[in-house]
């Protein structure tokens, strides 16, 4: 499940995509040296039978729940006893087994190791970017796990600084994920904020650039999210569901409360805008938003607000010279882009500059003085538009429209930050094609790249084929299906398959470069994704379509594009497997109910499973935020339907494929416990003898281990895995 930390919950649950500038994930690319295999590297290359430790079985402990007239009966309901010694004996009894497994086939684990850590390129720079009068900048450095970020002033001769070198802060621990960061506007500070546990709980660091000096660090268990006021000595954060301001160096005991939301569907997050002038406060829920503004300049004062929330009516802002920019589904379900004066932007003034287009979904906005650029999804793909603000001319923008993503929302490299320039950066990748970063001159057309996926020293985009497929779902509608092979790997009654799927929170699976999966393609695998309702692939009815009591949908959308990989002769029916994480998690456990003959193989990483119980538990982050994605137990009807699907609760006494399920011990987005107890009930109802595998990291959270090799281990297995089960 996708329940990410507040502190990102508007920008990748809701889909406004106002992402931060900057993100931590390495770019992968594969050594060219290393040999490509050929498919059937099988479960015989294992090594010879051994014995092995017997899996662990959990104590049954049954807790009884009375919910709307029913009885419900959890037998392993104390899994989530985090501080309880039974409870880790279990999860560290499940490594073991899980280990002894693998060890079997331990040398193809190794073998797909050695040619992934390549990929995790050990040198890697991302382009500069402008703001504020620095160039800033990202790179890998030779043996270094996680990044640093330099600067420079914008003037001839200018000397580097080291604003963050993340491997130094990361030191000693053995997990470090830097959120969010903000320098100061007179370039003196840097705030971060630093989660040591993978959990989501932060503490806010303030440091001198120029000595390194750390001059605030008592801040704790906070959101990722700060702001500096435009004195640099007053500095935004929030805390749960509040807004605090705080003077930096004092003690976070005389800090200030300026904004408690009490309503707990809604969720805060907190941004400065494109023209520096406002710290914007986001207050969102699923379905409604309002946007609170501060002047920089007068951090005593009170946040105003554009515009009051009204259920169902969705808005993002950000303010330019003397405007507010606002993207909204006001009168428009797949949102248009409007504008309103700074003195008296309510709706009231709304203005209309982007109309909507049904059926491609407006996922981000870019503004600069002269032109406003925007990203769309629609029809499995996002594409770019770019309009003169002058006169609302549309732009060409090159490769916008072709399968794959051309986006110049703030992702990786893409940094847009300088309203006065000329040009805009933009990403383009595809499943044939390595991200590549360009900046586009939107006055001469001038289109240089600025910087190239290491992917491209080593792949031959002539050996691959990617093709677009549409599978027809139960009630009719055609579901996009796009798949990866190698062209000299086909085999006639179809290949091995791996289909991944999510479909949540209106959040698109995008057909990319495949990075991560490569040593399985390259082994004669093909590799689909599956654009099923949930996300917003299709514009935003294919959210709705596939959520709370459309949820159905997102299952079975699933299952008919894999019906039909292998009526169009692309898939082996013997060797099918289905991959999902977190909210795909749920998916996986879905289909492993509904049509568990379907598939050879499932693995499910951070799965979440226990649908019932976590969403009628209020106490985990984000529950009541995603009432309208999942439903509210409290509420019957949803009570019922979620019921009817939930993984856990309709695992029976029959035949499952064989499985690999993950967890993170310190995940605050979808418990450890969830895909620990959906193990143990399987193992104790299950009626065949296929491989069921739980491994638990725990040291981490939801998104794995930290550092630039993060997960590379994992992934190996997980690949070795799923060859070695291929008949």
């Amino acid at each position: 499940m996708q329940r990410i930390v507040l502190s990102f919950a508007v920008i990748l649950l809701i889909g406004s995509r106002l992402a931060a500038y900057l993100d931590w994930y390495p770019q992968f690319g594969r050594s060219p040296d290393v040999a490509v295999g050929s498919l059937f590297v099988t479960g015989a290359l294992a090594a010879p039978e051994e014995p092995s430790p017997k899996t662990s079985v959990a104590r049954i402990i049954p807790m009884t729940f009375k919910e709307h007239g029913k009885i419900r009966v959890d037998n392993y309901y104390w899994l989530r006893e985090s501080d309880n010694p039974d409870v880790i004996a279990y999860l560290e009894a499940e490594n073991v087994y899980a280990d002894a497994r693998l060890a079997r086939i331990k040398p193809l684990i190794d073998e797909i190791y050695a040619e992934m850590k390549p990929r995790a390129v050990d040198v890697d720079v991302n382009p500069p970017f402008l703001d504020n009068g620095y160039y800033y900048q990202r790179r890998f450095e030779k043996g270094k796990e996680y990044q640093v970020v330099t600067r420079r002033k914008d003037v001839p001769g200018a000397r580097e600084e080291v604003v963050l070198d993340v491997s130094a802060l990361a030191g000693k621990y053995p997990q470090f994920h830097l959120n969010r960061w903000a320098v100061s506007p007179d370039g003196a500070y840097v705030a971060f904020a630093a989660d040591f546990k993978g959990d989501g709980s932060n503490q806010i660091f303030v440091r001198k650039i120029a000595t390194g000096e750390v001059v605030d660090d008592r801040i704790k268990d906070a959101i990722g999210d700060v702001v500096f006021a435009a004195d640099s000595k007053t500095l935004f954060y929030l805390w749960s569901n509040q807004l605090w301001r705080h003077k930096i160096s004092s003690s976070p005991s005389t800090d200030t409360l300026i904004y408690e939301e009490h309503d707990d569907t809604f969720a805060l997050s907190l941004r400065l805008s494109k023209s520096r002038k406002f710290i914007l406060l986001d207050i969102t829920s699923e379905l409604s938003t309002e946007v609170r503004y501060l002047a920089v300049d007068t951090p005593f004062s009170k946040f105003k607000l554009i515009e009051p929330r009204h259920q169902g009516v969705q808005y993002y802002a950000d303010h330019l010279g003397d405007r507010f920019y606002i993207r909204t589904n006001l009168r428009a379900s797949d949102f248009r882009v409007v504008s309103a004066p700074q003195k008296a932007p309510g709706v009231a003034n709304w203005m209309e500059l982007i109309p909507e287009t049904p059926g491609r979904f407006i996922s981000q906005v870019e503004l600069f003085d002269s032109f406003i650029a925007i990203d769309e999804e629609h029809d499995a793909i996002t594409s770019l538009r770019v309009f003169s603000l002058a006169s609302m001319a549309k732009i060409p923008v090159p490769h916008s429209g072709e399968i794959g993503v051309v986006a110049a929302g703030g992702l990786r490299g893409v940094v847009n930050r300088d309203p006065s320039s000329k040009t805009l950066r933009y990403r383009v990748v595809g499943p044939l094609q390595p991200e590549t970063i360009y900046d586009f001159h939107v006055v001469t057309g001038a289109l240089t790249p600025v910087k190239l996926d290491a992917a491209l020293a080593w792949f031959r985009q002539e050996l691959y084929q990617t093709e677009r497929i549409f599978a027809t779902a139960p009630d009719g509608e055609k579901i996009p299906v796009t798949l990866l092979y190698r062209k000299d790997q086909r085999k006639p009654g179809g290949n091995p398959t791996l289909i991944y799927g999510y479909g949540a929170y209106c959040s698109s699976s995008e057909a990319r470069f495949p990075e991560k999966w490569f040593s399985l393609i390259e082994r004669g695998f093909v590799y689909a994704i599956a654009h099923i309702r949930g996300g917003c692939e299709m514009g935003q009815r294919w959210h709705d379509q596939g959520r709370k009591l459309n949820k159905r949908n997102t299952f079975t959308d699933f299952i008919a594009a894999t019906e039909a990989l292998i009526a169009s002769g692309y898939t082996d029916p013997r060797n099918v497997f289905a991959y999902g994480a977190s909210a795909g998690g749920l998916l996986m456990g879905a289909i492993a109910n509904m049509r568990p003959d379907l598939y050879a193989g499932i693995v499910a990483e951070v799965p979440f499973v226990d649908a019932i119980t976590s969403m009628s538990d209020p106490s985990i982050p984000l529950t009541t935020y995603e009432y309208e994605e999942w439903g509210n137990p409290a509420i019957k009807e949803q009570y019922d339907y979620m019921l009817s699907y939930s993984p856990y609760d309709n695992v029976a006494a029959k035949a499952y494929p064989a499985m690999f399920v993950t967890g993170g011990f310190n995940d605050a987005q979808v418990g450890y416990f969830e895909p620990a107890k959906w193990v143990a009930r399987l193992r104790a109802m299950k009626t065949d003898s296929n491989e069921l595998l739980l491994k638990t990291t725990m040291i981490a959270g939801h998104h794995g281990p930290s550092g630039r090799l993060g997960s590379t281990e994992e992934r190996a297995q997980i690949i070795a895995w799923l060859i070695a089960r291929v008949r």
